[in-house]
């Protein structure tokens, strides 16, 4: 899905979600813009920052010590098949197990650490803490303005996964 789509679509969300919330109040209102709008940094934050993340590790990739090894194991078995099947199968179930847990340490867990997804979950905290020191946090709204947004990823999902 294109950014300009998603954005386009949220607008549509946000619509929708100031039409419900207005026939409840202002200060509804308030709260489930101010949850959508630090949802919303939330979400295009971590889009922008594994964007990046993508597109710099496709044009830098290197393989480490343990994929060169899982390579090169899998061309002595080419090698080996010519001239034995039985070490073959043997060498083939422990080259899968080493695959598989080749897959099991890859797991990364810097996009969770960007600058711009960081400061987008301190301005949702600082947020919740100022509506809630001038007392008018209500709950109810500022949870559908945070749940707006894993609802509209579904939608979009769903909407745009079948064009």
């Amino acid at each position: 899905m294109k950014f300009k789509n998603l954005a386009f679509f949220y607008l549509i969300l946000d619509a929708i979600l100031i039409a419900i919330s207005s026939a409840f109040g202002a200060v509804e209102l308030l709260n489930s813009q101010v949850a959508f709008i630090c949802s919303t940094l939330i979400l295009f934050a971590s889009y922008f920052g594994y964007k990046s993340r993508v597109e710099n590790k496709s044009v830098n990739y290197q393989l480490s010590e343990q994929e060169l090894e899982l390579f090169e194991d899998s061309e002595d078995e080419q090698i080996k098949n010519n001239d034995n099947s039985d070490n073959l199968n043997k060498k083939n179930f422990t080259t899968k197990s080493d695959k598989k847990l080749a897959k099991f340490r890859k797991i990364d867990i810097l996009g969770a650490f960007k600058p711009l997804r960081l400061l987008s979950y301190f301005i949702l905290i600082i947020a919740f803490f100022v509506l809630l020191r001038h007392g008018i946090l209500e709950p109810i709204a500022f949870l559908a303005g945070l749940a707006l947004m894993p609802l509209g990823v579904f939608c979009a999902g769903v909407f745009y996964g079948r064009k």
